[in-house]
């Protein structure tokens, strides 16, 4: 293994829904294919090992991680392999050696099964067979939705939920002949486990629902490529080796009794013995399209995901508000100019950059997306809530080059209001007991019901429905991704008396907040200011 391998992540837009994948290494294609509900993130250490020889290509299956979902509402294993299929030809990958965990393991199947011509081989860790009465038990119970409660109730079934399932299997049966022994998470632990639900939300059901509601598992027996089914000794799948049925002799079925190493010794091997390089490099680069489209930048703080929409030599900076989530592309106003819509770092699909998230990380991305993807180009720059702060270094820096400023329910605060506000935030340490995720859920739906930047009372109430749960769940998971960077995040946002710089704008600057959103009518004021000047 490569301690140094460089793993890039991109997007791959596939008729209407993008596929995220990250990807490392040369020589012949390896594709990985993750568990339910996870994501390619729990690949990272075998794409580093698998890097110097092979071309090591992780997706997020379809409504995992970062890809969108299926347009079925339940997809079948059938559908997600021929939506991998679908993601090899956008890539022009043409022959491949195929892993799959679990989910993976079902969808790879299913995949050797309607196209063997495509896999150089197939290796499946923990393939599943479960009976009539276990995929009834688990589709009942296993699967309750994942449903937003007002008062953040969910959050802590989902906790409580995550640390089950190494206590029993299935963990919605607490028998002791469903009892296991396995390694308890800690709370952070726990917390990565919780989070790949977050990421997204009820949707979690549809992997595990497509492998629970398989029928085809039999297929197995009727494999022409290569294959090895491959059954870890600490793997709760262990037992289902006894139910395999006849194989063919070109399908191999083996106990491990090393676990992971054990498993990645055998696949050296395997891979060594049936791979062969591919006739041309395969392409990984984004391509570009008319629609909306989203895309990795690499920027000097780390890969930033952003939405592009082409248009004309005259660009539209869209800068979401920070710690919440950003707003669907749908919801932004378009016209005929070049769209970027930014998804700032910490959050989001630029969640996984590691440098501190300060006002200074927040201009370098910004500046090197408008310069990767809006090089030369006029620029107006919307910028919602908080992120007015970012607005006068941005305009500094593009100089003659910014043509307009549109601030959406700016932040006009004072310096007293940003230190009660920064002395308020949620705790963002992960409590063992996921305290932390109540603490945040209470913060952000108070945030719509008493200003943030005042100390509770009857003058910070705001006079306004309660607000919607699916709004404050989405704006915490934002919150939780964010987790101990939130105090430098708020700090770089929460900037006092910016009035004043936005005054001095050699640009038209308008602002846009409906009443019961303006604190004491200081965006009307500045309002007015700005039109008599």
């Amino acid at each position: 293994m490569q301690a140094d391998v460089l793993i890039r992540r991109q997007f791959v837009r596939i008729g209407n829904r993008h596929v995220h994948y990250r990807y490392a290494g040369h020589g012949p294609v390896l594709l990985l294919l993750h568990q339910s509900p996870q994501n390619s993130r729990m690949w990272l250490s075998m794409i580093k090992r698998f890097a110097d020889r092979y071309t090591v290509i992780a997706p997020d299956t379809p409504g995992f991680g970062y890809s969108d979902p299926l347009p079925d509402d339940a997809p079948g294993i059938e559908q997600f392999a021929h939506a991998t299929l679908e993601f090899a030809d956008a890539l022009g990958i043409d022959r491949f050696a195929l892993f799959g965990m679990h989910t993976g393991g079902l969808i790879g199947m299913h995949l050797a099964w309607i196209a063997p011509q495509r896999l150089h081989c197939l290796i499946v860790d923990g393939y599943a067979l479960f009976n009539d009465a276990e995929r009834a038990r688990y589709t009942d119970r296993y699967l309750p939705p994942f449903i937003p409660s007002w008062d953040g109730s969910h959050l802590r079934w989902l906790w409580s939920r995550m640390r089950e399932q190494l206590y029993f299997f299935p963990w919605c049966d607490p028998s002791a002949e469903c009892a296991i022994a396995l390694q308890p998470y800690d709370a952070q632990g726990t917390h990565d486990a919780a989070m790949d639900i977050l990421d997204v939300g009820d949707n979690y059901r549809s992997g595990y629902g497509a492998a629970f509601r398989y029928t085809e598992r039999q297929r197995v027996g009727e494999l022409r490529c290569p294959g090895w089914l491959i059954y870890r000794h600490d793997d709760v799948l262990l037992s289902h080796r006894q139910r395999l049925p006849t194989l063919p002799d070109n399908v191999i079925s083996v106990e491990e009794p090393d676990g992971v190493e054990g498993l990645h010794r055998r696949m050296d091997v395997i891979l060594q013995q049936t791979t062969v390089p591919p006739a041309t490099p395969v392409a990984l680069a984004a391509r570009d399209v008319s629609a909306w489209s989203r895309r990795i930048v690499d920027t000097p703080v780390g890969e930033v995901a952003v939405w592009l929409r082409p248009g004309s030599d005259a660009a539209v900076v869209h800068i979401h508000a920070p710690g919440q989530s950003p707003l669907p592309v749908a919801a932004l106003p378009v016209d005929a100019r070049t769209q970027i819509a930014i998804e700032l770092p910490g959050h989001a699909g630029s969640a996984e950059i590691t440098a501190p998230l300060t006002a200074d990380t927040m201009q370098s991305a910004l500046r090197a997306v408008i310069d990767g993807l809006g090089a030369g180009h006029a620029v107006t720059v919307h910028a919602h809530e908080a992120a007015v702060a970012y607005v006068p270094a941005l305009a500094a820096w593009l100089g003659g080059r910014l043509q307009e400023v549109v601030l959406h329910k700016p932040w006009l605060l004072h310096a007293d209001e940003c230190r009660t506000l920064l002395a308020r935030l949620p705790d963002p340490g992960v409590h063992p007991a996921g305290g932390h995720m109540a603490e945040a859920w209470q913060w952000e739906r108070e945030r719509h019901l008493l200003w943030p930047w005042l100390q509770p009372g009857a003058a910070a109430r705001r006079l306004v429905a309660a607000p919607d749960a699916m709004r404050v769940h989405a704006n915490v998971v934002e919150l939780l991704r964010i987790g101990a960077q939130l105090p430098v995040l708020f700090k770089g946002a929460a900037v006092a008396d910016c009035e004043q710089q936005l005054l001095a704008l050699k640009v038209p600057v308008s602002l846009h907040a409906q009443p019961q959103d303006d604190y004491q009518g200081r965006t009307a004021a500045l309002a007015a200011r700005l039109a008599a000047r």
